[in-house]
């Protein structure tokens, strides 16, 4: 069982929470938010102040705070990247290909089965 701490957010909001949770509480007790995760882990970046200048207009503009806006953009490029990186797009004719491939195999030549055996003596995978 964890205790619960609480503090002023603003003159009528307390935030309560414990180590995972958290809840904004106006005055007379009633839950106004719930289940916001308590972020344990900081990221830190350094830059010049132009940039710095030019991301706190955008996140103005866009009406959160630096830190929200830092990590909105930032999750919303690794999620990209990770889409681009681990998704395999292919036309029909090319996943046609791909599938007869995996389906009937051809036999190995000398050159592959060279190129393993080079593999398994310099990874050594009889000894893992």
């Amino acid at each position: 069982m964890c205790a619960i701490k609480a503090y002023a957010l603003t003159k009528n909001v307390y935030v309560c929470h414990n180590d995972t949770k958290s809840a904004e509480i106006n005055e007379v007790g009633e839950i106004m938010a719930t289940n916001k995760e308590r972020k344990d882990t900081r990221l830190v970046a350094r830059t010049s102040a132009e940039v710095q200048e030019v991301i706190q207009r955008a996140a103005d503009y866009s009406g959160a705070t630096l830190s929200q806006f830092l990590i909105e953009s930032a999750m919303e490029k690794a999620r990209n990247v990770i889409e681009r990186t681990e998704t395999l797009h292919l036309s029909m004719e090319g996943a046609d290909a791909l599938f007869a491939a995996l389906e009937n195999p051809p036999k190995a030549n000398a050159k592959l089965l060279k190129a393993a055996q080079r593999y398994k003596d310099t990874v050594n995978v009889h000894n893992h």
